[in-house]
């Protein structure tokens, strides 16, 4: 109940201020949004196990030589952040590749660039009042400091770039193919990113980044495409959901046979010493994430219902969850807790606890975003005091 009259607060004051400026905003699509808030909880899912789960996997439970069938919990788990980074590149491709050269570039900088310093400021700050009021000195804790601001989520950078190449080039290109010419662009670009050669050898051995930029393209590319020509419109939603259920099939197996050739090399090195239990995770250009967030991404596109504010409201924060919760403060706290544990000997309780710590983590983002809101509208209020109005700034005629 607190957590909603915070929302609606925040909504009021949002609002309050555009009515004030006579400012009409688009209503959104709440599916997509609905969308989104799926895929963010799929990325902290997964940072939960990638920051701290999996750390604890070899150091408790589960380093004898066997196949943990509890495992595959963790192997289910291990695709979602990449998945979620698939979604949200293809739905901004869904609406700016039609905007073509009418990207506001100015109006993303100054998006990005305030949230992520306020969450930097925010970060640093808190991190140092929750050791303070820490009692239990066995908890450790990673201190922020402000030069976060330039170490923050990777993503961040990777969007504004591909959003900066779209305004320059990539939409112009785009705007100017047919409907089979955009196929074979899209088909062309798909397979330089998963063939091995022109991936890895070529791509990401010119540079790293490369790779990544490259499969951001590719997404960005599709959203438009889906937007302009609806490919999927003849495949069933049942097909949808089959490709989804064979493709949790084949990385369950995945897990099984790599699982099994390590059995063989540990047994051919001697038997002796700790097993490593070895999880899979997935490349940006791995195919089972990209085929998963196209699938993920189509089945919530055909859902109908009516805009939510709420809904709305909390899809239009992901932003601020993503850069408030994928920092070292926030993973040292997840590791206060003894995962591998509870996972060993109660798999339902343990998928529980992920469930209701990726929620907690998610709603606290959410906090920030409202706290960032209402900061903002306080600022908005006391500028005079640090900016002079256009009447105290001397013209031109003054000057001379």
């Amino acid at each position: 109940m607190f957590y909603i009259i915070i929302v609606g607060l925040s909504e009021f004051v949002k609002v309050h201020f555009n009515k004030r400026r006579g400012i009409l905003k688009k209503e959104r699509n709440s599916n997509i949004e609905l969308l989104r808030i799926f895929a963010m909880l799929m990325i902290i899912a997964y940072h939960i196990f990638i920051h701290c789960v999996n750390g604890q996997l070899n150091t408790k439970s589960f380093n004898t030589p066997y196949i943990y069938k509890k495992l595959l919990i963790l192997v289910t788990i291990a695709p979602m952040g990449t998945i979620g980074n698939v979604i949200f590149m293809i739905i901004s491709g869904f609406f700016m590749v039609e905007k073509v050269t009418n990207i506001d570039i100015s109006k993303i900088s100054k998006k990005l660039l305030l949230q992520q310093g306020f969450a930097a400021i925010f970060l640093t700050v808190v991190s140092t009042v929750i050791f303070k009021l820490n009692t239990n000195d066995s908890s450790y804790f990673n201190l922020m400091d402000i030069n976060i601001f330039n170490s923050m989520s990777w993503y961040i950078g990777y969007y504004f770039s591909i959003i900066m190449f779209a305004k320059l080039l990539l939409n112009n290109f785009l705007s100017k193919l047919n409907k089979s010419n955009y196929t074979r662009f899209l088909l062309g670009i798909f397979a330089l990113i998963e063939f091995q050669w022109s991936s890895y050898t070529f791509l990401y051995s010119f540079s790293g980044g490369l790779l990544v930029f490259v499969t951001g393209v590719f997404l960005f590319s599709l959203g438009g495409y889906i937007k302009k020509y609806n490919p999927f419109a003849n495949i069933r939603t049942f097909g949808l959901l089959l490709i989804l259920i064979v493709e949790l099939i084949l990385i369950n197996i995945s897990f099984y046979n790599i699982t099994e050739n390590n059995l063989q090399n540990y047994y051919a090195n001697g038997g002796t010493g700790t097993f490593t239990q070895s999880i899979r995770v997935y490349d940006n250009n791995s195919i089972i994430p990209i085929i998963s967030g196209i699938v993920i991404f189509e089945l919530f596109r055909r859902i109908n219902i009516h805009s939510s504010k709420i809904i709305n409201f909390l899809g239009s924060s992901t932003l601020m969850v993503y850069l408030a919760h994928d920092v070292g403060l926030i993973h040292s706290i997840w590791n206060t807790q003894d995962w591998i544990t509870l996972l060993y000997y109660s798999p339902i309780k343990y998928m529980g606890k992920h469930a209701l710590w990726t929620i907690l983590t998610f709603v606290s983002g959410v906090m920030v975003h409202v706290l960032y809101l209402i900061l903002m509208k306080f600022f908005k209020k006391i500028s005079w005091i640090f900016i002079k109005k256009s009447s105290e700034v001397p013209n031109d005629t003054q000057l001379t």
